[in-house]
């Protein structure tokens, strides 16, 4: 009678064999970001460029969690933002080349979790059609976390190296950085990934509940529709009304349409009012934007892209209303309608 054969090591054989499909699909969502910057689209690098890459981390910023101040820094100075762009793209290109040909493969798939991380807590929120960004960043640290305890096993280039330079398999700098058997005790190594597996569950049903009530209460995105909000609104001396518009909720592929702002009294009735046309014609000198994307008169309106705050004067050319308490309507054209209140004191009520 045949003796089976010992099934001493092939458990992990059997693993980085499941975990090869992963490895390679992973490898490519994060290669693919270099080559398309790169190599397919290269204007998507350049700042002054339409589709420039910089942009999106400002359509992340309105709902980003953790990541916040970063991003805010980053779209406030364009010269830092452009050389870390690079970098993450490099890094990108780096991390996912390693996964598929598991070279260094630990290191790699270290390097997609944080990655992942960075993706999930800054974009989680965007995807108008499906959890697009969110799915992205919990899939792939998930997937991080397998390759990083599996390694690539005989399925990839640290094997190769180790079988080139034998000296390699005994190091266990190696071991951490490439594939092979983890230098820790079984019981540690199985503690620790029973426990990343709990907190990448955590990490997604949190984030899940932050971004899109998706796990208890109403649902919820704020990819679908258009939102603005009126930070601020008051009329100055010059007789002007002053607004601070921020664009923070719909699709990040085009903006909000200001087709109409006015300024609204106690019974709801216009006494001033700002059509398609004078927002069209606003000049330059009119707005103040704070980011990287920017409010601007279109040929409809006054378009702001998600993601942009601007501070907009809108002139007063007849005589300012009478003291009191006003509303600001600004509207859309696809029909939303934002308002916010509006003081004008005893002191503004003419002109000086």
């Amino acid at each position: 009678m045949q003796e089976a054969p010992s099934s001493a090591g092939a458990p992990t054989q059997d693993a980085t064999l499941a975990l090869l499909s992963l490895r390679l699909v992973t490898g490519w969502l994060f290669f693919s970001a270099l080559w398309r910057r790169l190599v397919l689209e290269p204007e998507k690098m350049v700042p002054d460029a339409a589709g420039y890459v910089g942009e999106k981390f400002n359509h992340f910023l309105p709902h980003a969690i953790g990541v916040r101040g970063l991003l805010d820094w980053l779209v406030r100075h364009p010269e830092v933002l452009h050389p870390f762009l690079v970098v993450f793209t490099v890094l990108e290109g780096a991390a996912g080349l390693g996964l598929m040909f598991g070279l260094l493969t630990r290191a790699a798939a270290a390097g997609v979790v944080m990655l992942s991380g960075g993706i999930l807590l800054g974009a989680g929120w965007i995807g108008s059609t499906c959890l697009d960004e969110w799915q992205i960043g919990v899939l792939g640290i998930a997937g991080g976390i397998s390759v990083l305890l599996g390694g690539a096993g005989r399925l990839g280039l640290d094997a190769a190296l180790t079988s080139r330079f034998p000296r390699l398999r005994a190091s266990r700098a190696f071991a951490l950085l490439a594939s092979g058997p983890l230098p820790l005790r079984p019981g540690i190594v199985r503690r620790g990934g029973i426990a990343l597996a709990g907190a990448t569950l955590v990490l997604t049903l949190a984030t899940n509940q932050i971004f899109f009530g998706g796990v208890w209460g109403k649902l919820h995105n704020h990819s679908v529709r258009p939102h603005v909000t009126i930070s601020a609104a008051e009329l100055d001396r010059a007789g002007a009304l002053r607004l601070k518009l921020a664009r923070d909720g719909g699709p990040d592929t085009y903006g909000a349409f200001v087709v109409d702002i006015a300024i609204l009294d106690g019974a709801g009735k216009p006494v001033h009012g700002w059509d398609a046309r004078a927002l069209a014609s606003l000049p330059a000198s009119a707005i103040t934007n704070h980011y990287l994307v920017k409010v601007r008169p279109g040929p409809h309106g006054l378009v702001l892209p998600l993601g942009s705050v601007a501070d907009v004067v809108l002139p007063i050319p007849s005589e300012v209303p009478s003291p009191g308490r006003y509303h600001v309507r600004v509207s859309d054209v696809s029909g939303a309608v934002w308002e916010a209140g509006l003081d004008i004191p005893p002191r503004l009520a003419t002109r000086e």
